[in-house]
């Protein structure tokens, strides 16, 4: 339900995003979140377009988003030269896929990405030369980046679509489950216990922002106690997926450069819960 009081609501909560992010650039001060305040400030500004403008120019602003992140993501791994066709196919998936959330052609868009631009993909890396060795390792990482950090984070702005208050909810309550992994100190046991106590003390506050924000979303009393639950799991998985990653591509979490990973830390913790609670909204509300 749009009212004037959403839009305020909206329009606050970017206020002090930017304020934040303000006082990051202009001084030393740090804070909780003090890597995903860009981003968070970034997903509330497309936000604040479809709520005030047009979504049609606010999914365009997600698109470009996308495409630093991919863009980050192949700076980081080795491929080789000659991938160059597959890496300038994945960027082309991002207006092929974003064009489909514009006209709400949901068929379409599910499909874009999974599969055809992972065949579009291979096809295009053959192109690129006669060497073969690495072929499948270039394959399966320009398929997996554009999976993670375009299909997934479009699922977002699908999500806008829909609603501005259920897509801001979604970052949200991912935020707060960030702010507690960052904020409680835990003993460094088995990684599922850490996650359980993040959880037991993450759940709460999402499913009291969850019913504090239904007015607005419209998501009924027993939905919103569900996805106040799911969130926290699913940013647990998101979280514990992306760490061997960033490892991998020698990423420090919560130290990373711009550039050099700071987008993909910032949006490791939407990559599982995106996609899922689009699709249960979706399923169940929509």
């Amino acid at each position: 339900m749009f009212t004037a009081g959403s839009t305020i609501a909206i329009l606050v909560i970017f206020a002090a995003f930017t304020i934040l992010a303000a006082i990051r650039k202009l001084s030393d001060i740090r804070f909780p979140l003090d890597g995903c305040v860009p981003y968070l400030w970034s997903f509330f500004f497309v936000l604040v377009v479809a709520e005030l403008g047009r979504f049609e120019i606010a999914i365009w602003i997600l698109a470009v988003l996308c495409f630093f992140a991919l863009r980050e993501y192949m700076s980081l791994i080795a491929i080789r030269l000659q991938d160059r066709w597959g890496v300038l196919g994945a960027y082309l998936a991002i207006p092929f896929m974003v064009y489909f959330i514009q006209i709400d052609w949901y068929g379409m868009f599910i499909i874009s990405i999974p599969v055809y631009a992972f065949l579009a993909v291979p096809f295009l890396v053959t192109l690129g030369g006669r060497e073969t060795e690495g072929t499948v390792f270039s394959i399966g990482a320009i398929d997996f980046g554009l999976f993670l950090l375009v299909y997934c984070v479009g699922h977002i702005g699908y999500l806008a679509r829909y609603s501005t208050w259920m897509a801001a909810f979604l970052v949200l309550a991912v935020a707060l489950g960030d702010l507690v992994a960052g904020l409680v100190p835990v003993p460094r046991p088995a990684y599922w216990t850490r996650a359980a106590l993040r959880f037991a003390l993450t759940a709460p506050l999402t499913v009291s922002l969850a019913w504090a924000v239904a007015p607005w979303t419209g998501i009924p009393p027993g939905h919103s106690v569900v996805l106040g639950l799911l969130i926290p799991a699913l940013v647990a998985v998101g979280r514990r997926t992306m760490r061997p990653i960033e490892a991998d591509l020698g990423i420090t979490p919560g130290e990373a450069k711009p550039g050099s990973g700071r987008i993909l830390d910032s949006l490791q913790s939407f990559l599982y819960a995106a996609p899922v609670v689009f699709h249960y909204i979706r399923y169940y509300l929509t």
